[in-house]
């Protein structure tokens, strides 16, 4: 919907503060050819031992923030 201009002895709209983003633009169209999406990840990813230890790392601070310390 269009904004109308205000004119001179119309009132300030105070509450206009809220309409701050612009109309979105149209989306694109879509592509003639569909896109063919592959999965080439094998069955397991392999993790090393770095991220096991940050991952226990963050999960013992999260766990005794909820739990409380380890006894």
């Amino acid at each position: 919907m269009p904004r109308k201009l205000p004119t001179p002895d119309t009132p300030p709209d105070f509450f206009d503060y809220l309409n701050i983003f612009p109309e979105r633009l149209p989306a694109p169209p879509s592509p003639r050819v569909p896109l063919k999406v592959t999965d080439d990840w094998s069955g397991q990813v392999p993790i090393g031992q770095a991220e096991i230890q940050i991952t226990e790392a963050y999960l013992e601070k999260v766990l005794a923030e909820l739990f409380g310390p380890l006894p």
